[in-house]
């Protein structure tokens, strides 16, 4: 495994202009007014009853795939169902007291689901980002839930969960911060535990390709090859000098290092899997958003 690199300091960020972080700061304080009146029109809407769930501020939801309120809710609900449906076909009975993770929880749109249909789960949420964990500290106080760091371990002890589901982290992650991950979430997970965790692979391609990005890189390619990690660090190293200006809406605040976007195929998945100790139970593919995959895995008892 390779070494992971140390972190970014202020030394290797490109050097802004004053323009430039005038921008910048200009932008801020536009998301910050935009986020006012959004939260003033998500109060109306719940007092005339078009809304009865947690709604994240304007500029935590616009990080997401949701640009609008409405997309917001049915794609938790559509993302969180095929999870769901994988869960109980592989034994993890959700009307029952399990511990479940949500790992990378963003602004909780798979939580949401989860907690409003699952209420004798135990949930428990974790994010690198600090202010997608205080919306949801906010908005689901039950919830057991904390901002971790950006490479393990995590704070739980072993053998804690039913089930870890993760919804587009492992589709951002490094090989090497993937290996890391999966073990560390294989150390959390009980005993036949479940792990249902999304990734990029063949059917990312054909949706990045209708949107004309990467068109170079083809599903024969990726098929071939096994994997293919899509990083470029300098527009990373770019994004983290602005976030130093100012980290209101940051999406760089807790990375210490570039991220990209992983694609795996179909058969390198399961080895990858499986090289983390993992049972590899199914692969779904293109149930997530139409786009990426959902890979079943389990934490046998043959392989603790």
């Amino acid at each position: 495994m390779s070494r992971i690199p140390a972190e970014t300091d202020a030394a290797s960020l490109p050097q802004l202009g004053a323009i430039d972080r005038f921008k910048i700061i200009a932008k801020s304080t536009a998301k910050r007014g935009i986020d006012v009146c959004f939260a003033s029109k998500v109060a109306v809407l719940r007092a005339i009853g078009l809304v009865d769930f947690p709604v994240p501020p304007n500029s935590r939801l616009r990080r997401t795939s949701s640009l609008t309120l409405r997309h917001y809710y049915e794609s938790g609900l559509t993302t969180m169902m095929p999870i769901l449906t994988a869960a109980r076909m592989f034994g993890a009975d959700l009307d029952q007291p399990l511990n479940v993770l949500d790992f990378g929880c963003g602004v909780a749109r798979q939580l949401l689901q989860l907690t409003r249909n699952y209420p004798n789960v135990a949930a428990f949420a974790c994010d690198a980002n600090p202010d997608n964990i205080k919306h949801v500290r906010n908005a689901f106080p039950k919830v057991d839930v904390y901002a971790n760091a950006f490479d393990p371990p995590l704070r739980y002890k072993d053998d804690t969960f039913d089930l870890v589901y993760s919804v587009s982290t492992f589709s951002h992650f490094s090989p090497d911060d993937a290996r890391l991950w999966l073990r560390e979430l294989r150390r959390v997970a009980k005993p036949n535990g479940l792990l249902c965790l999304t990734v990029n692979s063949t059917t990312s391609i054909d949706w990045v390709h209708r949107r004309g990005l990467h068109l170079d890189y083809t599903k024969d390619k990726l098929l071939r090859d096994g994997y293919w990690y899509q990083v470029d660090a300098a527009a990373w190293y770019k994004k983290k000098a602005e976030d130093a200006v100012t980290t209101f809406g940051s999406g760089t605040v807790a990375e210490p290092r570039p991220t990209g976007n992983m694609y795996y195929s179909p058969q390198h998945a399961k080895e990858f899997f499986e090289a983390a100790g993992l049972e590899f139970l199914a692969l779904a593919p293109g149930v997530i958003d139409r786009m990426q995959d959902l890979v079943v895995s389990r934490k046998s008892e043959a392989n603790n």
